[in-house]
């Protein structure tokens, strides 16, 4: 019996999940006053998660985004507090965009009506609506859809109100969609998943992500491929 229970976890955090995100939708915070200062580049960098092409090159997440082109691109999202934190947070977020599961920006009202139909377990990762931290988990539970916030601290992802810790997002997906917690399958944008994609998971679950560049007769393209979403979730 898995100690940390999901149930708990959420039970510990979902009343105050809902309160703050309600808050936080309703009374945006104003902007201090003072004088006006140019943004780092980590945080124009983040300006661009939302204008992001899949098809993009990465260093294309260094191009800086100035003047008025910056103030009209909009996000919650607080500073960094280290450059090993962001690049953990820019790789977890480009991976997501090849997941399937991940839906960007959307409130926990629109995640709830999303999952209200699906069956019991079945999740999805958004954007959360708390200016301090980056991911929600939305999931169907027994009592309904329900959701939770993804904390990111010292380099480790954990659900908040829990107390174990994982070195990514998807360690954690992983650990909760055990036979003995309580997420099943991801809810996925396409439905059903294209044929590509469940060949890439299956080449992971497979073979493993670390032994996929030593694989014979895969071309440098399907590599790049797996590598991508090197992950069986």
């Amino acid at each position: 019996m898995v100690k940390d229970n999901l149930d708990k976890t959420v039970a510990q955090s979902q009343k105050q999940n809902r309160a703050a995100e309600t808050q936080s939708q309703s009374h945006p915070p104003e902007e201090p006053a003072g004088p006006e200062q140019k943004p780092t580049g980590r945080q124009l960098d983040l300006l661009l998660w939302h204008k992001l092409n899949l098809e993009e090159e990465p260093e294309d997440w260094r191009q800086l985004v100035t003047g008025a082109d910056a103030d009209c691109l909009p996000t919650h999202l607080r500073p960094f507090r280290s450059q090993a934190e962001y690049e953990l947070v820019k790789s977890t977020y480009q991976q997501l965009q090849h997941s399937g599961y991940y839906w960007g920006p959307m409130t926990m009202e629109e995640a709830h009506e999303i999952l209200t139909n699906a069956l019991l377990g079945t999740f999805l990762i958004r954007d959360s609506g708390q200016p301090d931290v980056f991911f929600t988990l939305s999931y169907q539970s027994d009592d309904g859809p329900t959701s939770v916030r993804v904390q990111l601290n010292n380099l480790l992802f954990n659900l908040n109100g829990s107390q174990r810790t994982f070195p990514s997002l998807f360690a954690l997906l992983t650990y909760y969609s055990s036979s003995s917690c309580k997420l099943t399958v991801p809810y996925r944008k396409q439905r059903p998943e294209s044929l590509k994609q469940r060949c890439r998971r299956a080449f992971v679950h497979t073979y493993g992500a670390e032994n996929i560049s030593t694989l014979p007769g895969l071309s440098p393209q399907v590599k790049n491929y797996v590598h991508s979403y090197p992950h069986s979730i």
